[in-house]
């Protein structure tokens, strides 16, 4: 696997070596001292180009950066297609045979004035022409935990409660795919908003658990890690049922918490009348 340097290398002697290419950014985990940056961590390279076009219409000279193991390019997708006659933004994200991953970036200059809104951390490597709209960025409170309005924390709880009982009917009806999609991924990111409000709370709201919650582990106890994780059910109807009670009484321990916090109304007994009402079809359906 080549290292951190001889990737750089690669990287920007292309940049200084093509006139075409402007400017030169550095986005992503690589770009913020509070990530993970270790072998898996993957180049988000940003090319300021005189013509997009360039480096669209042919796509081998991405060959340059080595052995290609797959790429995609998620500007150009069956559903919307890109217009390769367009100066819109394009992105090569390239896995390597060696392991190594570059996601590139290609913004047509023409579309440089966009990147003086750019919040997220960012490192400016090459700017050959003195774009003042490249600047650099090293903190990433573009991520940080929002506190919720009022009307989110509501529609987040009763967004929770109503999916419990789509749950609730997908493991009566023995409807195994439809239950966990709507568990694993519908009822899971309520639970996870509410979960990253307690620990923005207990952070004044200067913290991000990063993408897809992956840093959750520097903020909860061991324990606390191991209960989450217990959250989870295996593929048996009774641990899903199981699993479905834990994770909802645990949102509501949360649920009450925040709105402590906030000073907002939480209402038990909806809270309380779905819990029943889920118990007793589990019951019926035994």
């Amino acid at each position: 696997m080549r290292s951190e340097t001889e990737m750089m290398d690669l990287i920007m002697n292309k940049a200084i070596e093509d006139d075409r290419i402007r400017a030169v950014a550095m986005d992503g985990s690589r770009a913020n001292k509070n990530a993970v940056q270790d072998q898996y961590s993957d180049f988000d390279i940003v090319y300021f180009v005189r013509d997009v076009r360039d480096f669209t219409k042919n796509k081998s000279w991405i060959n340059y950066f080595g052995d290609i193991l797959i790429v995609q390019y998620p500007e150009d997708w069956y559903k919307d297609p890109y217009d390769y006659d367009s100066h819109d933004t394009f992105v090569y994200l390239i896995q390597f045979a060696d392991g190594n991953r570059i996601d590139l970036t290609l913004v047509d200059i023409r579309n440089i004035e966009a990147e003086k809104y750019n919040n997220e951390p960012r490192i400016i490597l090459l700017n050959k022409d003195n774009y003042k709209e490249l600047v650099a960025i090293d903190n990433e409170k573009a991520f940080y935990i929002k506190p919720p309005k009022e009307m989110e924390f509501y529609n987040t709880c009763n967004e929770f409660r109503w999916l419990s009982l789509y749950i609730g009917k997908g493991l009566c009806r023995e409807e195994f795919y439809f239950a966990r999609y709507v568990y694993d991924v519908l009822l899971v990111e309520m639970f996870m908003k509410m979960l990253n409000w307690k620990i923005g709370i207990e952070n004044n709201f200067n913290v991000t658990t990063g993408h897809y919650n992956k840093y959750l582990k520097r903020f909860l106890t061991a324990d606390d890690m191991k209960e989450l994780q217990g959250l989870f059910p295996s593929g048996m109807y009774e641990d899903m049922w199981d699993k479905l009670f834990l994770i909802y009484d645990y949102f509501h321990e949360l649920e009450v918490i925040v709105a402590d916090h906030f000073d907002y109304p939480y209402d038990n007994v909806e809270a309380k009348r779905v819990r029943e009402f889920l118990y007793e079809r589990r019951i019926r359906n035994e």
